[in-house]
């Protein structure tokens, strides 16, 4: 079973282009693997999912989330406002593309490991 859902907001270009989703752990991913990583925490263990995405629709992907039986973790500011909005219970992170002083690799991973202690799967 899974320990957790995390939602980002919609593919890149660049990753469509590409043909890569959250699980490759590339791109913007990259950042967030490599926080697992350093937390000993293994990304197979959770869902990834976009929320906005032109082959479905929110409406959806929200009814998803809240019948979800795993915690649900909103990556970005969008995201998070959405799902408030929607009232989807979640837990807040960083989107893993940030800009700014959270870009460094030693705050990102402090960050994610507070997220996942947060879950209660650190």
């Amino acid at each position: 079973m899974k320990k957790a859902v995390f939602v980002g907001e919609e593919p890149s270009a660049t990753a469509i282009r590409m043909g890569v989703k959250w699980e490759d752990g590339r791109l913007s991913a990259k950042q967030l693997f490599d926080a697992f990583e350093a937390n000993n925490f293994d990304p197979s263990e959770v869902n990834f999912v976009n929320l906005f995405h032109k082959n479905q629709t929110i409406d959806k992907v929200v009814k998803c989330l809240k019948e979800s039986t795993i915690p649900v973790v909103a990556m970005g500011s969008k995201v998070q406002k959405s799902l408030r909005q929607h009232g989807v219970n979640h837990v807040e992170m960083v989107h893993p593309a940030a800009r700014g002083s959270i870009r460094k690799k030693e705050r990102y991973t402090a960050h994610v490991a507070s997220v996942l202690e947060k879950l209660g799967v650190a």
